[in-house]
Order: C-alpha cells, then structure tokens, then sequence
C-alpha cells in the first residue's frame, strides 16, 4: 500500500509540473502591460509586463509567432491594453536569458 502512496504523489507531481509549464520550458505569468517597443505599427519587438506578483519582466518576440495574427503580438493591440490597465496573460519561453512570449491573451482566456 505504500508503494501505491508514494507512486500517486509521483505522479501528482508530474502533473503539478505540467500545469505550472515545466515540461519544454514553456511558461504562462498575468499582469498588465507597462511599456511597448515597437519598430513600425506593425513590428513589435518587446514589450514589459508588471507581474500580479509585482515583478517587472521583459519579453521579446518568439520570431515563430511575430507574424501570426492568431497570437495577439500587435503593438496597437497592446498599447490599448496597457492604456487600459488590462490584465493579460502572457505565454513565453525562456531562451539564452531572454523571455521570448509567444502568445498573449486576456487574463479572462480570450486570445487577444
């Protein structure tokens, strides 16, 4: 019967794991977007994002997702939503020390 214990928390584990975005390094965090870096109305290149933990983090653009309409990584978009003081949730990866978000949307789930 232990070994049945301590195999349900294995896997409880696992799963605890998955949920936080630990498996492929992908990560989700929520907060308002506070500054947006863009090169042409079209061209996003970071932006920052205040934590609803209070951290300050910057992400640059996943160059996978930069032209995909379906991720929400236009600058006006989010700029609007920084004006706005809108909760997003952003969805990043981290590589070579950089926080690369591919894909944003509102905090209540609805892809921007």
């Amino acid at each position: 019967m232990a070994k049945l214990g301590v195999l349900a928390a294995c896997l409880g584990l696992v799963a605890l794991a998955f949920a936080c975005g630990g498996a492929g390094g992908k990560k989700v965090v929520t907060g308002v977007i506070i500054d947006v870096q863009a090169s042409s109305l079209t061209q996003l290149d970071s932006f920052t994002l205040r934590s609803n933990d209070g951290e300050t983090l910057e992400f640059r653009i996943d160059p996978d997702a930069a032209f995909d309409p379906q991720e929400g990584l236009f600058p006006s978009h989010l700029r609007t939503h920084a004006l706005a003081a809108e909760q997003v949730r952003v969805f990043y990866r981290e590589e070579g020390g950089e926080l690369l978000a591919f894909r944003i949307e509102h905090a209540g789930s609805r892809t921007l």
